[in-house]
């Protein structure tokens, strides 16, 4: 081999190696123990998408369950109502409670499709469980917990 040939296949391993060095700090290689692979996800897949659309869904219904329970709850006596002789609601709507718990079922079955949506998506080491769907799901079972302690089965 020529000396010419030689520092022309020198430079080209530096070339690569400069390539790879700028890669890496992009973030478009990643190391997992010894070896090295190029990140070829460019941006979120369906997979990915349908979680989070999922878990924001699931958030909606959880704040939708809150405000039908504010609107089952017992009416709060207030100056006004006892100056006026107003009488007030002091117990359940019970024609509610059946959606707020009906709501609840359909955003626990939401989040564990999410999740199951999200776990499809767990190949590599660097891929996360969004927390965003495992709060809301325990929120959820929490609240149908809740639900049937205080109230038992609503139909």
């Amino acid at each position: 081999m020529s000396n010419s040939d030689n520092n022309d296949s020198r430079e080209g391993r530096d070339r690569e190696n400069a390539e790879a060095r700028d890669a890496r700090e992009d973030g478009e290689i990643e190391s997992q123990g010894a070896r090295e692979y190029r990140e070829r996800r460019r941006k979120a897949d369906w997979v990915t998408k349908m979680a989070t659309i999922m878990s924001l869904v699931s958030w909606v219904i959880a704040f939708t369950v809150w405000m039908v329970l504010d609107r089952a709850s017992p009416e709060k006596e207030s100056m006004f109502s006892r100056y006026f002789d107003i009488s007030v609601r002091d117990y359940w709507n019970s024609s509610l409670l059946p959606i707020a718990f009906a709501l609840l079922i359909l955003s626990l079955c939401i989040c564990v499709s999410a999740f199951v949506f999200n776990m499809l998506r767990m190949k590599r080491k660097t891929d996360k469980y969004k927390k965003s769907i495992i709060i809301i799901g325990c929120i959820t079972i929490i609240g149908i917990v809740f639900f049937l302690v205080q109230f038992g089965f609503p139909w």
